[in-house]
């Protein structure tokens, strides 16, 4: 069975879940460069997903690690660089 989600719109079942990373998660999918697939971790868009969620940058270097643990993003070659698992996600 294949179920589809929608995972960056504002009633994203991300949202919902009681798991900050989700949350994180979810700011990450909206920041992606489109064409590339790519998440740039970088202080603009990390100091966006602080302020929406009122963390730290150590909570948020939490979150992007479980998320890196949890193989929902996958670092790229070049540091700070990210792609979403291609097997879980299609873009």
């Amino acid at each position: 069975m294949i179920v589809l989600a929608y995972l960056d719109i504002k009633e994203s079942i991300l949202l919902k879940a009681n798991d900050t990373t989700f949350k994180v998660l979810h700011i990450i999918l909206n920041q992606i460069d489109e064409e590339s697939g790519i998440w740039y971790a970088d202080k603009i868009h990390k100091k966006e997903i602080m302020n929406n969620l009122d963390i730290t940058i150590t909570t948020l270097d939490k979150h992007i690690a479980s998320l890196k643990k949890r193989e929902l993003i996958i670092r790229e070659i070049t540091r700070g660089r990210y792609k979403l698992n291609s097997e879980i996600f299609s873009i």
